[in-house]
């Protein structure tokens, strides 16, 4: 049992029946940019792709390392994938379906606060997850039936906290010589060593976040359009 299958049991039985239903991932279109489970599902609110923001449909900032036969090891960064859309639509998707629910002490359409963070957890590991299978699909790896809830997900980092009542402060004039003002680099991310410390550290539905995927299993298909065939062969060797 992996570390998240306690929350996604808790989530299922919180979340109604025609909520998220996901389909093992038997089958895989290579190079297409066919959508699964999980993203079929936010089809008539979020327009894009689940993690790309290229015109082809692929996932910028996507590593994949082969640790194995048919381990890999996939490294997302939120910088440049595009997280922050799809994990937003799906939290608003749990949620939705959460306010047609009747809680008992609560009004019609009132989730109990102490529920939210179960929703954003589950939004922030459903998308991860996806994320990696998509990944691995663009790269010509099939994911096992079993790979979704084998992988094990770790090293999360996300967006620095803004500080509140904090100014920017102004350039005092003839502080650079050649007239220009350096800016500031941008504050680094946090990185933390599970999704549960990352919600803890702030993250919220709507940002990205970068993370490291281990126990990714999928077989490597051969590439159709590089490998020779005998009669291509033969000509080779002449």
């Amino acid at each position: 049992m992996t570390k998240y299958s306690s929350l996604l049991l808790l989530a299922s039985t919180i979340l109604p029946v025609t909520g998220f239903q996901l389909s093992p991932r038997s089958s895989v279109v290579v190079g297409s940019s066919h959508r699964h489970s999980s993203s079929q599902l936010f089809a008539e609110e979020w327009k894009g792709d689940v993690v790309s923001n290229t015109d082809d449909g692929r996932i910028k900032g996507c590593v994949i390392t082969s640790v194995g036969e048919t381990e890999f090891t996939v490294q997302i960064d939120g910088v440049e994938a595009d997280l922050g859309k799809f994990g937003a639509a799906i939290y608003r998707k749990i949620t939705s379906d959460a306010k047609k629910q009747q809680f008992q002490g609560f009004r019609p359409g009132t989730i109990p606060p102490h529920l939210l963070p179960t929703y954003k957890a589950f939004a922030m590991d459903e998308c991860a997850r996806e994320a990696i299978l998509e990944a691995m699909q663009q790269n010509d790896i099939r994911p096992f039936d079993a790979a979704r809830s084998e992988m094990e997900i770790g090293q999360v980092s996300i967006p620095p906290r803004k500080t509140k009542g904090t100014k920017k402060k102004k350039a005092k004039k003839g502080a650079a010589a050649d007239g220009e003002v350096a800016e500031e680099a941008p504050p680094a991310w946090v990185t933390f060593d599970t999704m549960k410390d990352a919600l803890r550290g702030g993250w919220e539905p709507g940002e990205s976040f970068s993370f490291v995927a281990t126990k990714c299993k999928g077989q490597k298909l051969k590439d159709v359009n590089t490998a020779a065939s005998p009669s291509l062969a033969s000509l080779a060797d002449e």
